[in-house]
C-alpha cells in the first residue's frame, strides 16, 4: 500500500533553554557537516545474496530508544557505506557506522526526543518511520520490523540520524522529510540450466535497500529473447518469487546458453528493479538407425544413423559410435553427422558368430556434449548364413507290409548351418551290399564360401545295382549330383550312366526327368525341388526310384543347399 504523505502535526515544544542549546549545537554541526543531505537508503550484509552492500554487518546494539508507543528502537553498530568504484552506484550503510561516516552520532536525548515525541514521526514504506525534530534540527529514520539476520529478535532499528542546518526564514524552510519509494534489488536464484522440451523453474529474491525480503510483489521472468521468448510470473513470499515454464523451447545456438531476465515493475512503495542470468542450455537428441539391415561375414557393412534434436531437426558435426556384435566379437567404427544429421561408417569385413536367431546386435550411440544430451539406439541385423546337406543313399522298401530293405541316409554330412567358410570332412563309404541292392564308393561333401556367400553340396556314387521285386534291374555308374546356392539364385545338375533291364538309357540332363518302369514304378533322374524357408535354395536327388503300390523308395546321391537372410 502507498504510505501517507504530508507534514507531521506541530510537536510539543521543549523548554527555551533546551531549544537554544540545541539550536546552537545544530549551527555548529551544520558548519562541520555541510550539506550531508537527506534521507539515507542503507543496505544489509553479504550474508544475504540480495544485499547490494558487500560490507559486513555488526548487529551489536550500542544504544536503545523508545518510540511514542513505547516500542523498542535499537541503535546498532551497523554497516559502513560502499563507495565507488567498489560499488557502482555507491550503496549506503546503516546504524552507528553509517552515521559516523557522515558526521557525528547525535545526543541520546536528542534522538530520544525525536523518536519519542508524538507528531514528529510519519510512516514510510517498508516498515520505516521518518522522524523530524525541527527544534533540534534532527532527522532520525528507523525500521520497526525484525530482521532475522540479527539473531536477537529485536527490531532492525535506526538506519540513520543527522542534524540539518537551522532555518531562519519560514519561506526558505523545507518541510519535514517526506516518505519516498524504497529501492529494491533482484537476485536470480532459480535453476542454473535448462533442457529443451523439459520444465525449468525460475526463481528470484526481491529485497529492499536494507537487503530484507519484499513480499507480495509480482516478478516477471523472461527466458530467451525475440520471438522465441517464454515468460511466466511469480509473486514473492518471504521475498522469493518462483514460476515454472512447462516446456522449454529455445534455439540451441552455438553458445549452449539462454538468457533469463527478471523484472519487478515497481509500485507506489517500491522502485522497480531487474536482473539477468544465463542458463546453460541443452537439447535432447534422438538417434535412429538407418543403415543396412542384413550383413554377411567376410564382406563390408555400411552402418548409418540419423541424429536429431527435440524438434526433429538434424544435429550436424557430432560423432556417433557404432558397435556391431557384442563381447569378444564386437566390431566398432565411428562416423560424424552430416548437415542432414546422418553419420555413416563401414565395418570393413564382418566377422560375427551365427546364433540361433541368425541376428547380430547393433548399437549406435552419441555420447552427448555441452549442447546436446546423449542418445542411443539399437537394432538386430540379420546375418547371412548357409545350410546344406549331402548323403550317398537312403532306402525304405517293403512288400505287402513286410520290410525288405531299410537304409538310413549314409554316408551323411548331416545338415550344415554356418555363416563362415567351411568344408565337411565326412568319410566316403566303400560299399554297401545286400541281395536287393549294392552300391560302391559313396562320397558326400558340403562346401561354403564367403564374399559372396555360397554353398555347394555334392554327392557321388561310383556304382549302384538295384534289383527289387516288381521293377526291372537298374544299373547306375558315375553318378554325381550337385546343388549350389547363393543369394539370388540356386542351381543343380546330375550326371550319370544308366541302364534299365540291361539296356542303356540316354538321359537328357533336364531337371526332373521321369522314366516309367514296367510294373508301375517310376524312376526320376536329376530330381530338383525348391528349398522351403530360404531366400535361395535347391534340393537335388541324382536318382529317385519310387516303387509301385506304395512299396517304398530308393534315393541315390542326394544334395541340399540354401542361403538365408540375403536381404532386400
Amino acid at each position: 500500500m502507498p504510505v501517507s504523505h504530508g507534514h507531521p502535526r506541530t510537536p510539543t515544544r521543549a523548554p527555551a533553554r533546551s531549544r537554544a542549546r540545541r539550536r546552537l549545537l545544530s549551527a555548529v554541526l551544520a558548519l562541520f557537516l555541510g550539506l550531508l543531505g537527506a534521507l539515507v537508503a542503507p543496505a544489509a550484509a553479504t550474508a544475504d545474496p540480495g544485499d547490494p552492500n558487500p560490507h559486513m554487518i555488526d548487529w551489536t546494539v550500542v544504544d536503545t530508544f523508545r518510540g511514542t508507543a513505547g516500542n523498542d528502537i535499537p541503535l546498532r553498530e551497523g554497516q559502513t557505506d560502499c563507495k565507488s568504484p567498489e560499488c557502482n552506484p555507491p550503496v549506503d550503510g546503516f546504524g552507528r557506522r553509517h552515521i559516523l561516516e557522515h558526521g557525528v552520532v547525535p545526543d541520546h536525548e536528542d534522538i530520544q526526543e525525536t523518536v519519542g515525541t508524538e507528531g514528529f514521526c510519519v510512516p514510510a514504506p517498508d516498515n520505516r518511520v521518518i522522524c523530524t525534530n525541527t527544534d533540534a534540527s534532527l532527522v532520525v529514520v528507523y525500521v520497526t520490523h525484525n530482521d532475522p539476520r540479527s539473531g536477537d529478535g529485536r527490531p532492525f532499528g535506526i538506519i540513520t540520524a543527522y542534524y540539518f542546518l537551522p532555518c531562519f526564514q519560514a519561506a526558505d524552510c523545507p518541510g519535514p522529510e517526506q516518505p519516498h519509494k524504497v529501492d529494491t534489488a533482484l537476485t536470480y536464484a532459480g535453476d542454473g540450466s535448462a533442457v529443451n522440451g523439459s520444465p525449468v523453474r525460475l526463481s528470484a529474491k526481491l529485497t529492499n535497500d536494507l537487503g530484507t525480503p519484499v513480499n507480495g510483489r509480482a516478478v516477471r521472468f523472461a527466458l530467451g529473447t525475440g520471438t522465441t521468448q517464454q515468460t511466466c510470473t511469480g509473486t514473492t513470499a518471504s521475498g522469493t518469487a518462483s514460476c515454472t515454464i512447462g516446456s522449454v523451447d529455445q534455439p540451441q545456438g552455438t553458445s549452449n546458453a539462454v538468457p533469463v531476465t527478471v523484472t519487478f515493475g515497481g509500485d507506489d512503495d517500491y522502485n522497480p528493479s531487474s536482473t539477468s542470468a544465463e542458463l546453460s542450455l541443452t537439447s535432447p537428441t534422438k538417434l535412429d538407425y538407418t543403415g543396412v539391415r542384413h550383413v554377411a561375414n567376410g564382406t563390408p557393412a555400411q552402418l548409418a544413423a540419423k541424429l536429431t534434436d527435440f524438434r526433429g531437426g538434424p544435429v550436424p558435426g557430432r560423432n556417433v559410435r557404432f558397435a556391431l556384435g557384442s563381447g569378444d566379437h564386437e566390431q566398432t567404427c565411428t562416423g560424424t553427422t552430416s548437415d542432414t544429421g546422418v553419420a555413416t561408417c563401414t565395418v570393413a569385413s564382418v566377422d560375427q558368430p551365427l546364433t540361433d536367431s541368425a541376428t547380430v546386435p547393433l548399437r549406435a550411440s552419441f555420447a552427448g556434449d555441452a549442447g546436446y544430451l546423449a542418445s542411443d539406439t539399437s537394432a538386430q541385423l540379420k546375418l547371412q548364413y548357409a545350410t546344406g546337406r549331402a548323403y550317398g543313399i537312403s532306402a525304405h522298401v517293403g512288400l505287402i507290409g513286410v520290410p525288405l530293405l531299410h537304409i538310413d541316409p549314409q554316408p551323411d554330412t548331416g545338415t550344415i548351418r554356418t555363416a563362415d567358410a567351411t568344408a565337411t570332412d565326412t568319410p566316403c563309404s566303400a560299399e554297401y551290399t545286400s541281395p536287393l541292392l549294392s552300391v560302391q564308393k559313396l562320397c558326400p561333401k558340403v562346401i561354403t564360401t564367403l564374399a559372396p556367400g555360397k554353398v555347394t553340396a555334392t554327392s557321388t556314387v561310383a556304382q549302384a545295382r538295384i534289383g527289387l521285386p516288381g521293377v526291372p534291374l537298374i544299373e547306375v555308374s558315375g553318378l554325381t549330383a550337385a546343388s549350389s546356392s547363393q543369394c539370388g539364385k540356386a542351381t543343380g545338375h546330375t550326371t550319370l550312366t544308366l541302364k534299365i533291364a540291361g539296356v542303356p538309357v540316354t538321359v537328357s540332363g533336364d531337371p526332373n526327368t521321369e522314366i516309367p518302369l514296367l510294373g508301375g514304378g517310376r524312376l526320376i533322374v536329376n530330381e530338383q525341388l525348391p528349398a522351403t524357408g530360404a531366400d535361395a535354395g535347391l534340393k537335388v536327388n541324382g536318382i529317385h526310384l519310387v516303387l509301385p503300390a506304395g512299396g517304398g523308395e530308393v534315393v541315390l546321391a542326394s544334395t541340399d543347399s540354401a542361403m538365408h537372410n540375403c536381404g532386400d
